[in-house]
């Protein structure tokens, strides 16, 4: 089975700037938006009415999953972009609301006839070139949050794909042994790093824990790693040993509490366009702001929450309680390492 991954996002955006920039011209012929896809050459296009011509940019497929099309395959394959299904919904409609929960894949399962759909992540271990970086507060176990930043539209075996700074390793590596020495009788797993000018080696060490007696027994290397920074001096974390995940870091004190309104303070988010909204926090506009209505638990009235899915950030009317709003510490940034102070104060 072929599959093929195109981006989303430039997908329905070719397709509004097809249909919005049509004139029907001499011909009079109807707005009626294709999609046109050529399995052979992996690319797909759109055209604003049901002819050859105009038509928009071609877009490449990111991903080419699968044995290469054979002598039966479909050169070209059209499907309307506004014509409603027996649910009553047309394929545009839905390509935005995939959008909207945060899907970043328009996929097209090439097999007869080719069907289209869309997805949230494509899975892989290495990413490539073209992939989209944003911050981001990241957690592994119970390490972190870490400062760092995730590659948009990827996972690998479910988790997100992380680089980090060199300092965020050492990091790591410092809470990670800092968590084994905290319990002396149990193995642990301790991490040592050698740094060298572009890479750095981590070493997996078994330490055995103490018997009933106090002794130890001797430590050996389990495992052998290597980091390698890129050019941007980002180091990339994709581990299964550390499946790592979105984490939310100390919130900033709310802006609104029980109701009330501080105006001194900004709103989470604000007016981008006509009917859009831009987080104030990290800029992020578009499919990136998400907004969920629910009937109330007051037992009237609605629940709205509008959310940022690039810093977490939101902004929540609930009925019972009015306005409530939570921003975080943007950008990601390493806090200072703990004390010897700090910890003797730990509770």
């Amino acid at each position: 089975m072929r599959k093929l991954w195109f981006d989303l996002r430039e997908a329905i955006a070719q397709a509004e700037e097809t249909i919005a920039g049509y004139t029907a011209g001499e011909t009079h012929e109807p707005l009626e938006p294709w999609l046109v896809l050529n399995t052979v050459g992996a690319r797909l296009w759109f055209t604003a009415v049901n002819a050859p011509r105009p038509r928009s940019a071609t877009i490449a497929a990111i991903h080419d999953d699968g044995p290469p099309p054979g002598v039966e395959s479909i050169p070209l394959y059209r499907q309307p972009l506004t014509e409603p299904d027996t649910d009553g919904k047309d394929p545009l409609g839905q390509l935005r609301a995939a959008a909207e929960q945060g899907h970043w894949w328009l996929v097209v399962d090439t097999s007869m006839p080719p069907r289209l759909y869309t997805a949230a992540a494509y899975d892989t271990d290495c990413v490539p070139e073209t992939a989209v970086w944003t911050p981001a507060w990241l957690a592994t176990g119970d390490l972190g949050p870490y400062p760092g930043q995730v590659a948009h539209g990827y996972r690998h075996n479910g988790s997100v794909i992380p680089r980090l700074r060199r300092e965020t390793v050492q990091r790591i590596a410092a809470d990670s042994n800092a968590r084994a020495f905290g319990h002396p009788e149990q193995d642990a797993d301790l991490l040592v790093l050698r740094h060298h000018d572009s890479r750095i080696e981590m070493f997996v060490v078994r330490a055995p824990g103490a018997n009933n007696l106090g002794h130890h027994n001797e430590t050996f290397v389990v495992e052998t790693r290597q980091l390698t920074a890129g050019p941007d001096g980002w180091f990339r974390a994709t581990d299964g040993r550390w499946p790592w995940r979105h984490a939310s870091p100390a919130a900033l004190p709310p802006e609104r509490r029980r109701g009330e309104r501080h105006q001194h303070e900004p709103d989470v988010f604000e007016a981008n366009g006509l009917d859009g909204s831009r987080c104030t926090v990290c800029g992020a506009t578009g499919y990136d702001i998400a907004h969920q209505e629910l009937p109330s638990m007051a037992g009237y009235g609605t629940d709205t929450t509008t959310s940022c899915r690039i810093c977490g950030s939101s902004e929540t009317y609930a009925e019972e309680i009015g306005w409530s709003s939570h921003r975080v510490v943007w950008p990601p940034v390493l806090a200072p390492a703990p004390t010897a102070d700090d910890e003797v104060a730990r509770p």
